[in-house]
């Protein structure tokens, strides 16, 4: 066994960007009032995570081996085998994703536009009780996902969270990928700092809604964290002269 590269800078930036929003969204979701001000933060970071996931989806297409989503072992008896083999010293190492971690990340794929969907209706009953159902569960996914990654350093004694910063992963190096694919890297960067800063960007304090990016979608961000000022309705000084 030696380290090798298998985690090119794309999926690198994606995970740690991804990870990011998802973290702000939820922090913010659990402990901002939704009439305030930061509870609007909570739903623009969850449009952020919506938006690097679209681009997650295109390095899943065209990305490097171990990013590309035909590459990752989902199939029920790979599971199966990968569960039993928890407790085996002399387990298969996965110089990409694991069957479990596979699978965590399509639920985690799979429950975030159904949050951001589920969210837009919030409010509205049953919108608002399945929003926070899916919450709870894309947390318990996290939760999951953050036990098998200390699970594997304790049993292979191998720290695999550093490896999505390193990119490189205890394996033959015939497993290794050819490159790390900086320039698709850099357009990944550009991509996603030039909709995220327009999306940040189109926020005005106050406001009831922003606007996405490239678009004319407009995402009702709820009310205002702000009271509004009372309108009289009593008589002018006019009125009572006249």
């Amino acid at each position: 066994m030696k380290s090798i590269l298998v985690y090119d800078f794309s999926l690198r930036l994606f995970h740690w960007a991804f990870a990011a929003a998802l973290t702000a969204a939820i922090v913010l979701g659990l402990t901002a009032d939704e009439h305030s001000a930061l509870f609007r933060w909570h739903m623009i970071f969850g449009i952020v995570a919506g938006f690097l996931l679209l681009l997650r989806v295109v390095l899943g297409v065209i990305g490097s081996r171990y990013a590309r989503f035909s590459r990752m072992p989902l199939g029920p008896i790979q599971l199966i085998a990968y569960a039993r083999s928890l407790l085996d010293t002399g387990a298969k190492r996965h110089p990409g994703h694991s069957p479990g971690s596979a699978w965590a990340a399509i639920a985690m794929f799979t429950a975030v536009p159904a949050i951001l969907a589920t969210g837009l209706w919030a409010g509205r009953d049953p919108w608002e009780e399945v929003h926070g159902i899916l919450a709870y569960a894309l947390m318990a996914v996290i939760g999951a996902h953050l036990a098998g990654i200390a699970w594997h350093t304790i049993k292979h004694r191998e720290n695999i969270a550093v490896s999505m910063i390193s990119g490189r992963k205890l394996g033959q190096p015939t497993d290794a990928i050819a490159s790390a694919q900086p320039v698709l890297a850099l357009v990944f960067t550009v991509a996603a700092m030039a909709w995220i800063g327009g999306l940040f960007s189109n926020y005005r304090a106050g406001a009831p809604s922003i606007r996405l990016p490239l678009s004319t979608i407009t995402v009702d961000l709820g009310e205002s964290g702000e009271s509004e000022k009372p309108r009289s309705r009593g008589k002018s000084k006019r009125d009572h002269d006249d």
